[in-house]
């Protein structure tokens, strides 16, 4: 949670994480599908309880004030992060059909519990994900991540619109100005990921993309309010 609370304090509009179902079908925010590269842990994170994830420290690998922080749930997140501050939920299911179907009814579940629709993006590289989530959840705007493998040269309102999705989103090195014309033209807004330093922020802004995703929100932010 400090790096979220970091976020909100710089004024960020948005947050963006990745989720993955633990063994007894919970969300917890973790991009990796093992524990050992950011925690004291080990072992997959399908393949263990929330219990079992909970229990590591996730924190002292990186800095020594972190020390004894644990991987949140998701539902934890969306209810302790202030409602102003909007939230794409990337949902990773490393392609497997059946956390891939468990994954949509899951989802949609724990946004209800916690009460929290509004201001949620579902986005995912799981394109059969993405519809089944769709179907259930009409009103939850979906954003499409662009996969060049399978995409190609594919618009990027094809790439969105073919899972109801009005969001396409891309890493840095993947834009190019040809999607923001052709998203926009057909009322898609497009999102960029990997946006860390001024330089390619300003790139960003000429390109004319809707919204940037960082690793550093207070440098960001900085650079936005004195644009």
């Amino acid at each position: 949670m400090a790096a979220f609370r970091i976020a909100a304090d710089a004024g960020a509009d948005m947050v963006e994480f990745d989720v993955r179902m633990t063994a007894d079908g919970h969300f917890v925010v973790h991009h990796d599908r093992s524990l050992g590269r950011t925690s004291d842990g080990r072992g997959r994170i399908h393949e263990l309880t929330l219990t079992e994830v909970q229990s590591v420290d996730a924190g002292g690998w990186f800095a020594q004030r972190f020390r004894g922080e644990r991987i949140p749930t998701l539902r934890q997140v969306l209810e302790e992060l202030p409602p102003r501050m909007g939230v794409n939920i990337e949902v990773k299911t490393d392609g497997h059909r059946r956390r891939s179907r468990a994954a949509a009814d899951a989802l949609l579940a724990t946004l209800r519990a916690a009460r929290r629709t509004d201001g949620i993006v579902v986005s995912s590289f799981d394109q059969g994900f993405l519809r089944r989530f769709r179907r259930r959840s009409p009103d939850v705007p979906i954003g499409a991540l662009y996969l060049p493998i399978r995409d190609g040269l594919r618009p990027a309102s094809s790439v969105a619109r073919r899972v109801g999705g009005s969001v396409f989103i891309c890493s840095r090195a993947q834009l190019r100005r040809r999607h923001v014309r052709d998203a926009h033209a057909h009322g898609v807004a497009v999102a960029v990921y990997g946006v860390n330093t001024i330089a390619e922020l300003r790139h960003m802004i000429e390109a004319g993309v809707d919204a940037v995703i960082t690793d550093f929100p207070e440098r960001i932010v900085r650079a936005l309010r004195s644009a």
